[in-house]
């Protein structure tokens, strides 16, 4: 009787022993009740390559009155959040959430950088791209533990968009980046104690920063690959802007998490030559942080913001001021609140 027990004990505590998205219900998870063949080991990372994408269940979202039919309603521009539950967060880490339409290409709606997730039943809230296209589309969650083995892991869920309304997006859906794509023998490995900083984890404002460490530069090591055609440096070596209308960075990914600033002149003080940005974009079209409601550093992706990803490595000094973080440090939080907290702590330079 004591054996029996026991055995369930540690039956329980392989399957709750990481993390899973619970809502929405992913595919064939047991919350699920279009679910045809539970899967009780949700919250285990991908075995590999080829559990890429969702644990290799993508093929559901095909059976739209059966296991692939949507679990949630979700209206263009609005927000919404999303649940992560289990037994073990790894000291969180950071996690990205993506659509994709057919099943094999994702574009990135929110990037989560440091303290995702930090216990369970914790909420992440989103805003829907007011341009998404809408019908039935597939929701993904990635996350990439920061204690613990070198992991990915990935659960999708089945969703119908309904049209909405809502001003024009600074930049179009169709120019969002891909998920950020390591762990999965792909060339490039987070490193663990960082949480990882995405190389282009998209518009500044679908990007919530929690840093837990002061310095995650190097967050991952070597180059990273696509795995069936998603993420890798592709689109970047080909030349084509990595997210939206920014600049196009001379590397998206590399083993220090840094790109090439794509221009480097200019003394980082407005002047006749350029226009202050108007839509959080930089650099193209000669547009410049330098008096914008957006931030003042120009990040190497392109976009106006005032945190260290902004600031520091890549800053791009002819668009913008380089460097200012270093005398405060924050924090944005994600929490179930639609709100969104900023934290200003005051430090000596150094």
């Amino acid at each position: 009787m004591i054996h029996t027990i026991l055995m369930a004990a540690l039956a329980i505590s392989s399957v709750n022993g990481h993390m899973a998205l619970s809502y929405p219900a992913p595919f064939r998870a047991s919350n699920n009740p279009h679910a045809k063949n539970v899967d009780y080991s949700m919250t285990t990372p991908l075995s590999g390559a080829a559990q890429f994408p969702c644990k290799g269940y993508s093929s559901d979202m095909a059976d739209t009155t059966g296991a692939g039919a949507p679990v949630a309603t979700w209206t263009a521009g609005q927000k919404y959040n999303f649940t992560v539950t289990g037994g073990a967060p790894h000291g969180g880490g950071s996690c990205q959430i993506a659509l994709s339409y057919d099943s094999k290409t994702f574009s990135t709606i929110h990037s989560y950088i440091g303290s995702c997730p930090l216990s369970s039943g914790q909420n992440f809230d989103f805003t829907l791209p007011s341009d998404a296209k809408t019908g039935p589309a597939m929701f993904a969650w990635v996350w990439y533990n920061k204690v613990g083995n070198r992991e990915i892991y990935m659960n999708c869920a089945s969703v119908n968009i309904a049209a909405g309304t809502g001003a024009k997006p600074a930049v179009a859906f169709s120019s969002r980046p891909s998920l950020f794509l390591a762990n999965l023998g792909n060339g490039c490995t987070t490193v663990e104690g960082k949480d990882a900083v995405f190389p282009d984890p998209g518009p500044d404002a679908d990007v919530t920063t929690k840093l837990t460490t002061t310095d995650d530069k190097g967050s991952f090591t070597g180059t990273c690959a696509p795995v069936g055609g998603v993420g890798g440096q592709a689109a970047a070596a080909a030349g084509s802007p990595v997210s939206g209308s920014g600049p196009k960075p001379g590397a998206s990914l590399g083993s220090t998490a840094t790109a090439a600033a794509p221009i480097t002149s200019g003394t980082g003080t407005a002047n006749s030559s350029l226009q202050v940005s108007t839509s959080g974009v930089c650099g193209e079209n000669k547009q410049t942080c330098v008096g914008s409601k957006f931030g003042k550093c120009c990040s190497k992706f392109g976009y106006c913001g005032d945190t260290p990803l902004h600031c520091g490595t890549g800053c791009v000094s002819g668009f913008g001021q380089c460097g200012d973080f270093l005398n405060s440090t924050e924090v944005m939080t994600s929490s179930a609140s639609p709100a969104r907290r900023l934290i200003r702590v005051r430090r000596p330079l150094w």
